[in-house]
C-alpha cells in the first residue's frame, strides 16, 4: 500500500478550471457588469426587475422568482463584517510583502455577501465597513472594504 504524495502549498499552487484560474481576477460574461463598475470605481450587484432582489455578481437567473431580467445595479458600498480571517502566509510570492492582511465575508446593506480584503480600523463581527478600491498584489484594481468608526 503506498501512501498518497503530500503536496507543498508552501509556494501557493495556482487552481485552474480549464483555462480560468479559480480565485483571480478574471471577468466572465456573467460578470463583465462587476468589472466594469470596479473599473470605473463604483460597486455593482445583480437586480431582479421582477421581485426587486439583488444578488451576488455570478448569478444569472433569480433564485427568488426564477426570473433572468437581472441588470446591473449601483451598490450603496456600505456593509458589516460578516466573518474574517487573517493571513500570515502568502499564499504566492506575490503576495509575501502585504501579510499580514485580513480577508473575509462582507454582508452588505443589500442582502449579498461578497468576498472581499478588509483594511483600515480593527476588523470584528459586525463592523461597519465602506467601499474602496486598490491595486492589489496582483496589479488589478479591486474593491475592498475600510472598517469605519463606530
Amino acid at each position: 500500500m503506498s501512501e498518497a504524495p503530500i503536496t507543498d502549498w508552501s509556494r501557493g499552487l495556482p487552481l485552474k478550471a480549464g483555462d480560468w484560474f479559480i480565485g483571480l481576477y478574471q471577468p466572465s460574461p456573467e460578470t463583465k457588469g462587476y468589472w466594469d463598475g470596479v473599473a470605473q470605481r463604483e460597486l455593482r450587484l445583480k437586480h431582479c426587475r421582477a421581485c426587486n432582489r439583488d444578488f451576488h455578481p455570478k448569478r444569472i437567473v433569480c433564485t427568488d422568482c426564477g426570473s433572468d431580467a437581472l441588470e446591473w445595479k449601483r451598490a450603496s458600498g456600505r456593509g458589516t463584517v460578516y466573518s474574517f480571517s487573517d493571513v500570515h502566509r502568502a499564499p504566492s510570492p506575490a503576495f509575501a510583502g502585504s501579510t499580514p492582511y485580513v480577508v473575509g465575508l462582507v454582508h452588505l446593506e443589500e442582502g449579498v455577501h461578497l468576498f472581499t480584503r478588509f483594511e483600515g480600523g480593527k476588523v470584528a463581527i459586525g463592523a461597519p465597513v465602506r467601499v474602496d478600491f486598490r491595486v492589489l498584489e496582483l496589479g488589478n484594481l479591486m474593491p475592498i472594504f475600510r472598517v469605519e468608526a463606530a
